[in-house]
């Protein structure tokens, strides 16, 4: 379960930092580069799915991240990223729980060498393709607004 963010602030899951809009830039660049490499250049098989949707899982933590660096966070939790972005935008819980979901397969195939199904690779990269440039959207406008 998903707690409201101060929790994980107040258990040094996220920590308050300096805001470095350098280092929220790099990583929404990374997270794009990542999602076009997951597209663009790799076989998806049954053999290759798994690898393949951690990498996906990535970009979309990375865009997340991203956000939270620009406000002057620092994650040590997935789950931090996620409670973030409940309580500091207006994403629906739809797509929030999409993203934890995807968060719990992708620590299921990391930690307990879980195989993600070739279905499943394609409804997260699905979820990717439209998730991510909505984070690029929110970054764009804060950076704009220089929050």
């Amino acid at each position: 379960m998903i707690e409201k963010f101060q929790y994980y602030l107040e258990n040094n899951l996220a920590r308050k930092a300096s805001p470095d809009k350098g280092e929220a830039e790099a990583l929404m660049n990374k997270a794009e580069g990542r999602l076009s490499f997951s597209i663009k250049t790799r076989k998806i098989n049954e053999n290759t799915a798994s690898y393949i949707f951690e990498d996906v899982y990535e970009c979309l933590r990375e865009g997340a991240q991203s956000l939270m660096t620009l406000k002057g966070y620092k994650p040590y939790s997935h789950e931090a990223l996620v409670a973030f972005l409940k309580e500091f935008y207006n994403i629906s819980d739809y797509v929030l729980s999409k993203f934890n979901n995807y968060r719990i397969l992708r620590n299921k195939c990391i930690y307990d060498a879980s195989v993600i199904s070739i279905p499943t690779f394609e409804e997260a990269l699905r979820f990717a393709v439209s998730f991510l440039p909505e984070l690029k959207k929110i970054f764009e406008k804060e950076v704009e607004e220089g929050v």
